[in-house]
């Protein structure tokens, strides 16, 4: 059941489908998954085989996506768009490739991940090799401020991977120390897509900042709503087990949230909670209650809301097109997405 679903939660409605929200720019992503499948046919035997594997079965390509409308409604249609956003989709899935093999995680999507599969050692160099590939794509094929900022994001978002290693299982973590890692491993993608594409186009200071600031918050609504939906989503929709996020030590902004609100006897409860619930999995069911009767799920929730709206009124201004439509509806899949 998804989480606005839930008893004590405002209701939300059905958001337009992701494939309706890329319509626009639907073949320019065949070319990107085509771009994809051919990304290490130069590489040695073993990567290669494990790189057409991890990109058989593409993710929703959100990030190319936004990329790719951005900079059509920038008036920028070249060839450099789909390096870029092949560059981007390339970070995004070493990224989620280095984040299983820290979490220990046997699936994702539903789906062997790349460790289960072909074990942390390999998988561990096939997202290296992503990494490294990206950027040198970027170099040969699109341009050095692109590199760049690629290169940019890709050390900022692994600054954000090791400070969240470096507070799992605290159960006193700041709410400014995850938002910094919020910013750091997922609001960066989203922020330097967006800045990719206004650097193709060309575009004015203005609409650069603009689509900075839809990228960013985008991005950190992005983060929020995966906390919430790791906790109240459903695995046969989202391919993981409830809690996921807890059991590998990450404290997300629900726990936060609940932990600041909640009175000393419940915040004591809280923490045992979740202590117990490293090994013993038998009490989700009681923190779920928790957190609901804290209200620090709807809290969170609307603090993902507050993010879209700012997302949203950041890119206000641009000319109506179907992909300044897009670019809006997605900001509202982000917000309502059940996995």
């Amino acid at each position: 059941m998804n989480f606005k679903e839930k008893p004590g939660l405002k209701k939300s409605s059905e958001p337009v489908s992701l494939s309706e929200i890329l319509s626009p720019v639907r073949k320019d992503l065949r070319q990107v998954e085509v771009y994809l499948s051919r990304w290490a046919d130069s590489a040695s035997p073993a990567i290669r085989k494990m790189a057409r594997a991890a990109f058989q079965k593409p993710g929703k390509l959100i990030r190319p996506g936004i990329l790719l409308l951005a900079a059509s409604q920038l008036g920028y249609r070249g060839k450099k768009r789909i390096a870029a956003a092949a560059a981007v989709e390339a970070i995004h899935t070493a990224s989620l490739i280095h984040d299983d093999i820290i979490d220990g995680s046997a699936t994702r999507r539903g789906e062997k991940t790349m460790a289960a599969a072909y074990g942390e050692k390999f998988s561990l160099l096939l997202g290296d090799f992503f990494f490294i590939r990206s950027i040198a794509a970027s170099v040969r094929a699109i341009s050095p401020k692109i590199t760049d900022c690629l290169t940019r994001v890709t050390e900022k978002m692994i600054e954000g991977e090791a400070e969240e290693l470096a507070h799992a299982f605290n159960f006193n973590l700041e709410e400014k120390t995850y938002w910094y890692i919020v910013e750091s491993k997922t609001a960066s993608l989203f922020e330097a897509t967006c800045l990719v594409a206004a650097e193709l186009a060309g575009a004015r200071p203005k609409d650069k900042k603009a689509l900075s600031a839809y990228g960013k918050n985008l991005g950190l609504a992005f983060q929020v709503v995966d906390d919430l939906i790791d906790i109240t989503g459903s695995p046969e929709e989202t391919g993981k087990p409830a809690f996921s996020d807890l059991r590998e030590g990450r404290m997300t902004l629900p726990f936060i949230l609940a932990r600041e609100a909640a009175s000393t006897r419940d915040k004591n409860k809280l923490r045992q909670l979740v202590e117990k619930s490293r090994n013993n999995h038998g009490h989700l069911k009681e923190l779920f209650v928790l957190l609901n009767q804290t209200g620090a799920l709807q809290q969170a929730y609307d603090q993902a809301e507050k993010l879209v709206k700012k997302s949203k009124e950041s890119i206000n201004h641009l000319p109506a097109t179907p992909y300044s439509l897009s670019l809006l509806k997605m900001a509202d899949f982000v917000l309502r997405r059940k996995y």
